[in-house]
């Protein structure tokens, strides 16, 4: 049996390096909270760096030994976790200053919440973690929570009318979303 990469090896990639950019831009936004072309330029380049990271992933395992290939990755829960600290820094750097209700802020995160939950109760109980196996892979309801949530954002930083209705929308897609990734995991072999 070949021995897999050392961590620091696979903690060592572009994609990781994009991934980890999103922390940095999460603290940015704080910068200029009230400026909606700041925030909106920092929200595109965070984008990018989700879509990139995952093209550059996909691409380097391909040139990976086949054997290694299907080896667990540190960006499945790296980039989870950095999307998750640029998305609530967002949300309360948006919110906060602009003297919004705070309840905005989990119901526009709930799917970040969820999931965090979900994992810190499934992963220290053995039982639950042999019935539920918790892979939040992308699937389209995680996509469409994302831009659900990047819209509602973009509607209060423009001070839109809909901004409480689109916060409404995106924490039911966000609870449908983690409805999705739980039955998928319960029903993965």
């Amino acid at each position: 049996m070949e021995a897999s990469p050392p961590l620091r090896a696979t903690l060592l990639t572009v994609p990781n390096a994009l991934t980890i950019s999103r922390i940095p831009l999460a603290a940015l936004v704080w910068v200029r909270p009230l400026d909606p072309a700041w925030v909106l330029g920092l929200m595109l380049v965070a984008g990018l760096t989700d879509v990139l990271d995952g093209a550059l992933e996909r691409r380097r395992r391909l040139k990976m030994d086949p054997a290694h290939r299907n080896a667990p990755s540190v960006g499945v829960w790296l980039d989870p976790l950095c999307d998750k600290i640029f998305i609530v820094s967002l949300l309360a750097a948006v919110t906060v200053p602009r003297h919004l209700p705070l309840w905005l802020i989990p119901l526009i995160g709930l799917r970040e919440i969820l999931q965090a939950i979900v994992l810190l109760v499934v992963k220290p109980l053995p039982g639950f973690r042999q019935r539920l196996r918790p892979r939040f892979r992308a699937n389209v309801l995680g996509k469409l929570a994302t831009v659900a949530q990047f819209a509602t954002i973009g509607s209060i930083l423009l001070d839109g009318p809909a901004k409480i209705p689109l916060a409404i929308a995106t924490g039911a897609l966000g609870l449908i979303a983690v409805g999705v990734y739980v039955l998928r995991a319960m029903s993965a072999p």
